[in-house]
């Protein structure tokens, strides 16, 4: 018996893989010789669509004995792969997207890796003295500060590494511990 409804169509819901398991913060410096002004890859994970929703953006503040900036050159400081905008707020600098970025609008559920870039140009020098060495970051989103650490190993020791010639940075540290308050 025909109930005259004319063409159905069915949806269906298509299976989504599921989200991949959260991978820890990272730094890498290049080259992480003590003394030396690297290229720093700072790894992060944040929540994403349409944008990274990281609030205002996402503060760095680097542990004494290194300093932060106070007004690094423009283009030295890349934000997902772009320029960034970078203004210094207390002992930080805030890191976002260039006004006029273009994001993609398409929505993922979860966490998105995120690479903020220091070029050697910013200025950020690494102590001239082997050890373990930390900077804080945090987002506009989440005002919980963490803590990257990383090794600047002993150049007498042999197990300096030096990826200047175009290799790929060392992976230091993958830590990311809360600052206690």
């Amino acid at each position: 018996m025909a109930l005259g409804l004319g063409p159905v169509t069915v949806l269906a819901q298509v299976p989504q893989p599921a989200p991949a398991p959260l991978a820890n913060p990272s730094v890498a410096v290049d080259p992480n010789q003590p003394g030396a002004t690297p290229h720093w890859t700072i790894t992060l994970f944040e929540p994403y669509c349409g944008g990274y929703r990281i609030g205002d953006g996402v503060y760095l503040s680097f542990e004494s004995p290194m300093t932060t900036p106070t007004n690094p050159p423009d283009g030295s400081l890349l934000f997902a792969g772009q320029p960034a905008s970078v203004s210094r707020v207390g002992d930080a600098l805030r890191v976002a997207p260039s006004p006029g970025t273009l994001w993609s609008m398409i929505c993922a559920p979860g966490d998105r890796s995120l690479t903020l870039e220091l070029l050697p140009p910013a200025g950020v020098t690494l102590p001239d003295a082997a050890g373990t060495y930390a900077l804080d970051y945090w987002t506009g989103a989440n005002l919980t500060p963490n803590t990257l650490s990383f090794d600047v190993p002993d150049p007498t020791d042999g197990s300096s590494s030096d990826n200047s010639s175009g290799g790929q940075p060392e992976r230091l540290a993958d830590v990311g511990n809360p600052v206690p308050a």
